[in-house]
């Protein structure tokens, strides 16, 4: 075992989840209850949650969603990132091997990221949308994912969503 992750493995077993990946799961849970909603999205894959993840699990790389649009049948991932600020105006939403495997990814299919800032993580206050294709760097700036903001509490339409 490795001695730093000492630490992490107590708090743990002490406290259950972490708490980022809390956040992380509400706003899944979020994005499901209301923007890509089940009566016009098909859910075709999604990542594992905290818990699972302890178990035995095949990791990956993938983004947190995979739906098909049932108006139209086209396929493509999301993305969900929850942080509760903007800090100097910008936001870290990934990592560069995440945003290298997203890429990847965006070769077979559109990559959305769906940026939830403010309020909680089950009640964002501002809720952006963006392309990954428009989205290069694992730093936005909140006038940049202005541009692609949609409606907090509404289903998200399909002609909208392609717009992008």
């Amino acid at each position: 075992m490795n001695l730093l992750s000492l630490p992490f493995r107590l708090w743990r077993v002490l406290f259950g989840t972490p708490r980022s990946f809390t956040s992380g799961e509400k706003f899944e849970h979020y994005t499901r209850k209301y923007l890509f909603t089940s009566s016009r999205y098909e859910l075709l894959q999604k990542t594992h949650g905290y818990r699972t993840k302890n178990k035995h699990y095949v990791p990956s790389a993938d983004p947190d969603f995979k739906f098909r649009d049932r108006n139209n049948g086209r396929i493509f991932y999301v993305e969900a990132k929850y942080r509760s600020s903007f800090f100097k105006g910008q936001v870290k939403w990934c990592t560069e091997k995440q945003l290298s495997h997203y890429r990847q990814r965006n070769n077979e299919c559109p990559v959305f990221i769906l940026l939830g800032t403010g309020g909680h993580p089950d009640q964002p206050a501002f809720v952006s949308l963006i392309p990954l294709r428009s989205a290069g760097f694992t730093s936005l700036f909140f006038s940049y994912a202005e541009k692609f903001s949609i409606h907090p509490r509404r289903v998200l339409l399909s002609k909208k969503l392609w717009r992008r």
